[in-house]
């Protein structure tokens, strides 16, 4: 399974497409037909044997099982990598221009983004960047909306 390993591996998106204020972009399809077209081993086109081995292979139950694990890992690599984005990026620079509102969607971006951290367990480091973001965008904002938000932003 490494040539298809390595195909999975492209199925990423590149990292310079992914912007911490919008969702992170998706994995591409797996497209069989594709990869047997162009899968090599040894630097050499796969011999017919190998394409059938890897076509009964991807009919199988364990192949779906495996996609779906490999998936699996792949979105929460495109997760992770996507809310490293959002903690590196400036929130200053952003908020220039900004109205109240597009804020506040922000700020309940990050919670959902902190959020996610927790379903994945760990990454204390990028849960703290996130809760000084949340700070940050709540002292901005005046202080009637911040007392209605607060309160969703207990940790």
């Amino acid at each position: 399974s490494s040539g298809i390993n390595a195909e999975y591996g492209g199925l990423m998106p590149l990292q310079k497409s992914i912007c911490p204020f919008r969702q992170p972009p998706l994995l591409q399809p797996f497209q069989p037909e594709s990869f047997l077209a162009t899968a090599k081993m040894g630097g050499e086109p796969l011999k017919s044997s190998w394409k059938d081995l890897y076509r009964r292979f991807m009919r199988s139950p364990n192949f779906e099982l495996w996609f779906q694990t490999k998936r699996n890992e792949a979105n929460q690599r495109l997760e992770i990598l996507h809310i490293q984005e959002l903690c590196d990026a400036d929130l200053y620079t952003w908020m220039t221009g900004k109205h109240e509102v597009q804020i506040v969607d922000l700020l309940l971006w990050i919670r959902d983004r902190y959020d996610v951290l927790d379903r994945l367990g760990g990454y204390p480091g990028l849960k703290e960047n996130l809760k000084s973001h949340i700070e940050t965008l709540l002292s901005i904002v005046p202080s009637d909306l911040q007392s209605t938000l607060k309160p969703a932003f207990q940790f």
